[in-house]
């Protein structure tokens, strides 16, 4: 049995050492080795000879005018040092050496990952902010055209129209853009916006997720226009911080999920089901909801898979010991959304760590062999996250580390 959940997610844009519901990151706290501590500079000082004291003459007493009063000897001092000579320095202990920097590796961290609907079917990830394409399905990995974007675009999602996949949209901190086949990129709108969808009945239909603001009252915008005009678009959602993320189910282009981070950090996000009207309605995850009893999932990351009907959610914290948690529901879409079960799948990871961050669901290859894409975070030590590119063929049961042939592994490389 899980334990309980206990403590509140902390938002998942920066990774930092956290401690989550029921499971803790652990917690380092150093501890003084006074056989380490540096001692201070060794000084020598010559202190002076002591200077006698006078002992008070008692009132009564009668002094001897042929008392004689001795003056103090004055103390001895240290001969002038020669003018050219060269102080010793001062004796300093060593310092501990300071902590090993993150390995290169540690920086390879997935934004966005798509899977096109051709065959082969190609992958496009947003890593560290550049894009990359895939056509062995992450074998290996080659930087992508950014012609049209500004130099020093920094992305955050790519998605494609599903049903025109020459179509590709690129989410960046400079706005909105779009391309068509191998095309240079064209700005469609400043919109700062977290996450981008297309929708499936019309593509001039575009979903966004934003930051609230004040003047927009919204965290979900929708276009009618191919992106030139945006209105409110959430309905029935919290006033939250921003929408993470948005999916379309292609079966029922009626039905859309997404991921809402609340406006204060501290609390989980959300999972909500709306429609095309831009109604929406939280969704429950039963037994393993935040704050319930039994084991726990804060969603983290959303993916579906047609062909299956199920509709995977990731969960940050996932397990300790090597271990992943996510869930998947095979009725997302029922109408009464009360109706609407989920199941969780517990399976070992191929990576050795002392803990386990989460499992972030990226995307579903519905292809076969059948691919579900996760990237997870591991800890080596509490201020080194490291993250991998995983492949599970077996419905989450096992996962395989997908090679990053192609990709730098830091920053600027």
């Amino acid at each position: 049995m899980f334990k309980a959940c206990r403590v509140a997610l902390l938002a998942p844009v920066t990774m930092v050492t956290m401690q989550l519901g029921c499971i803790l990151m652990p917690t380092v706290t150093p501890q003084a080795n006074t056989s380490t501590m540096a001692p201070s500079p060794l000084v020598t000082v010559t202190a002076p000879a002591a200077t006698p004291t006078a002992t008070p003459v008692s009132a009564t007493a009668t002094v001897s005018p042929s008392a004689t009063a001795t003056a103090p000897r004055p103390a001895p001092t240290s001969p002038p040092a020669p003018a050219d000579a060269t102080p010793p320095p001062p004796t300093v202990a060593l310092l501990p050496p300071l902590p090993t920097p993150c390995p290169p590796e540690a920086a390879f961290y997935v934004q966005s990952l798509v899977v096109t609907p051709d065959e082969p079917p190609l992958y496009y990830l947003v890593h560290n902010g550049r894009l990359y394409r895939s056509a062995d399905r992450g074998g290996t990995w080659s930087a992508e055209n950014l012609t049209g974007l500004p130099v020093d675009a920094h992305l955050l999602q790519v998605t494609v129209d599903y049903r025109h996949p020459e179509t590709m949209y690129a989410v960046s901190h400079e706005g909105i853009y779009r391309r068509q086949g191998e095309g240079a990129w064209e700005l469609v709108d400043t919109l700062y916006a977290r996450t981008l969808a297309v929708d499936l009945q019309n593509p001039d239909v575009l979903w966004a997720g934003v930051f609230w603001k004040s003047d927009r009252d919204a965290v979900i915008v929708k276009s009618e226009d191919g992106g030139r005009t945006w209105g409110k678009a959430d309905f029935g959602i919290d006033l939250g911080g921003v929408v993470e993320q948005i999916l379309v189910d292609p079966k029922n282009p009626n039905v859309l999920w997404a991921l809402v981070s609340p406006r204060y950090s501290g609390s989980p996000l959300r999972l909500y089901r709306g429609g095309r009207d831009g109604h929406w309605e939280p969704l429950g995850l039963g037994a393993f909801q935040p704050g319930g009893g039994g084991g726990c999932c804060y969603p983290y990351g959303i993916a579906y898979d047609p062909n299956a009907g199920l509709l995977y959610l990731g969960c940050a914290p996932s397990r300790p010991t090597g271990k992943a948690m996510l869930l998947r529901s095979a009725n997302a879409d029922a109408t009464d959304s009360r109706a609407i079960r989920c199941k969780a799948v517990t399976s070992s990871l191929p990576e050795a760590a002392q803990q386990v961050g989460y499992t972030r669901l990226l995307a579903v290859d519905a292809r076969e062999p059948r691919s579900l894409l996760a990237l997870a975070s591991f800890w080596d030590v509490i201020t080194c996250p490291r993250y991998a590119l995983l492949v599970s063929h077996d419905d989450g049961a096992t996962w395989e580390t997908l090679p990053l042939g192609g990709l730098p592994q830091a920053p600027g490389q």
